[in-house]
């Protein structure tokens, strides 16, 4: 997706992600372990519009592998059912010198899923995150914390809402609250969503995860196939 912004000057958040299941099951009904792998890669970038030769302020990489299944139990009713994402993810800046941020993790991401007879679906899902090789950016822990704390609630065909927390250490902590709306129920009728993304605290961009950034409200696209 892309996102534009006027805080600080005309910016855009752009954003690449795709994930590829590794073995296709050759039976859905019983699916084997493996047939649930997944390799995912997510790319953001913070781009400056407004300064001269609109240069792009910072870019993540973020390849990363995992295991996922939408739900490892469900209620007889089907309103409730628990899903499970759990892996290892790589982020670096691809700088050097002192601009050279990269570490790695290992998460594990519960997700308790209720089922609405309107046909909308709550889902609250912390992930919880263990550091590795974070010597470029040993701190990075008392920005970011250890959980994300995610809570999203998403019509069938319609409204999508969301919300993303983190709280590190002496009083770091970021709020991220997206709404989206498919671009199909409007006059474009094509795939994707109308997107508003708010965002307010530290670690916008992986270079300046030590910055606090200030309220910022952007408005975009998200393409989808």
């Amino acid at each position: 997706y892309i996102h534009r912004g006027t805080k600080r000057g005309t910016n855009a958040r752009f954003q690449l992600s795709f994930k590829y299941r590794l073995f296709p099951p050759t039976d859905a009904d019983n699916q084997k372990f493996l047939d649930n792998m997944y390799l995912g890669y997510t790319q953001t970038s913070l781009w400056d519009l407004s300064a001269s030769s609109s240069p792009f302020i910072d870019t993540t990489y973020n390849p990363s592998i995992f295991w996922h299944k939408d739900a490892l139990w469900q209620a007889d009713s089907k309103q409730w059912f628990v899903g499970l994402s759990t892996g290892v993810e790589h982020k670096s800046n691809g700088k050097a010198g002192a601009d050279s941020r990269s570490l790695n993790d290992g998460f594990i991401e519960p997700q308790l899923n209720y089922r609405f007879d309107g046909g909308s679906t709550l889902t609250f899902a912390p992930r919880v995150k263990a550091y590795m090789g974070i010597n470029d950016n040993p701190d990075y822990a008392d920005y970011a914390g250890h959980v994300d704390w995610k809570l999203r609630w998403a019509q069938d065909n319609g409204l999508v809402l969301s919300g993303l927390y983190r709280h590190g250490n002496q009083g770091h902590q970021a709020t991220q609250i997206e709404a989206a709306w498919p671009l199909q129920r409007t006059f474009l009728n094509m795939n994707g969503y109308l997107h508003v993304q708010f965002f307010k605290g530290y670690g916008e961009t992986l270079l300046g995860y030590r910055q606090n950034s200030d309220s910022q409200i952007r408005v975009g696209l998200s393409l989808v196939p």
